[in-house]
């Protein structure tokens, strides 16, 4: 199989090809990672009454019993019907072998899904699924503007607004960075217009631009910096003073991801301070000092699984909303804990 090309990955992810059985979604974007996951898992298993139809491992668990993935794949399902096997990709510890396994005897009635971080072309599992037959490999990066213009017609359209021609141009302006985050701030804009028939450039300033992003900005530090207090301190203010919990989270997964972009490129050999100028673009004095003092505390593996963690929170707190707060907090607070075990 060869890689996906961009403009195919969703016709690809919305009808599963019965002759692809291991599909690797990898990238920057870790939120357009785990949102395409999701998706064609939720695609593959439907509406499916079995508890088992939906397996979750991790890549740590396949390299300690490395059968153990062509073994689930294998497996029927309760009721019938097709399974999907999610399996999050992180560490350094191999999975080809595991991958391979199933290649050599593709399931009939599962589908692996691989997720991952960025990987180098040419090498582990990008390279075998690229070349294997019966594997497909989808990259996820930064959106551009016509995935960008896709993502805000959409949810203007579900929830019935429009949008005015400058404020499409100020909101594109403010997203991109990560799927994930860029549609839970459409979703917070159109949340704000409803009612109002549209949306203008003055509602885009309010939202998505708001008052509260120094406090924001002090909450997301702390938490990425392992100050546990000052989160806690911060997540209070901003919640009693209106701010959802969301979108406290929502900043909390651009930081994360942010310092996944650096800190993969500190990996490969870059600079600190020049992987920080290239990712961040111009901050404030400050806040680079923040980040070069966070970098040091994390790396690319670490940021992707604590960012998949911050994703779920954040869906979980939109399906239950009388719990979102307290969700949010456990998230945010166990990033923050992980940082400060490494700052000691």
């Amino acid at each position: 199989m060869v890689q996906i090309k961009p403009q195919d990955a969703e016709r690809f992810l919305k009808k599963p090809n019965p002759d692809v059985r291991v599909v690797l979604i990898y990238g920057t974007d870790v939120g357009l990672v785990s949102e395409r996951a999701a998706a064609f898992a939720s695609t593959i298993v439907g509406a499916s009454d079995d508890p088992f139809a939906l397996i979750r491992l991790d890549s740590s668990e396949i390299a300690a019993d490395p059968g153990r993935l062509a073994d689930e794949a294998g497996t029927i399902g309760l009721f019938g019907g097709d399974r999907a096997i999610r399996v999050r990709v992180a560490g350094n510890r191999p999975i080809q072998t595991a991958v391979e396994a199933v290649l050599a005897n593709p399931p009939r009635d599962a589908w692996v899904i691989l997720e991952a971080g960025d990987i180098k072309k040419g090498t582990g599992l990008r390279k075998l699924c690229e070349g294997a037959r019966g594997a497909a490999a989808i990259a996820c990066y930064a959106d551009g503007v016509a995935m960008l213009d896709g993502l805000i017609d959409a949810e203007m359209a579900a929830a019935g607004l429009s949008i005015d021609d400058d404020a499409r141009e100020l909101l594109r302006s403010l997203l991109g960075a990560d799927r994930l985050a860029s549609r839970s701030e459409v979703q917070k804009l159109s949340l704000y217009a409803t009612g109002l028939g549209r949306v203008d450039i003055e509602a885009v300033k309010a939202i998505v631009g708001d008052a509260s992003a120094t406090a924001v900005d002090e909450a997301v530090d702390a938490m990425a910096g392992g100050d546990v207090a000052v989160l806690d301190r911060s997540l209070r203010r901003l919640v009693s003073s209106g701010t959802p919990s969301f979108v406290v989270a929502a900043a909390g997964l651009r930081q994360l991801q942010l310092l996944h972009r650096i800190c993969a490129a500190v990996e490969e050999g870059a600079p600190a301070e020049s992987a920080i100028e290239s990712a961040a673009g111009y901050i404030f004095p400050q806040r680079k000092a923040k980040l070069g003092q966070q970098v040091r505390l994390w790396t690319s593996d670490r940021l992707f699984m604590v960012a998949e963690r911050v994703e779920r929170a954040i869906f979980e707190s939109r399906i239950k909303p009388a719990l979102g707060e307290a969700i949010v907090e456990k998230a945010l607070t166990g990033v923050a804990l992980s940082a400060r075990a490494r700052r000691r």
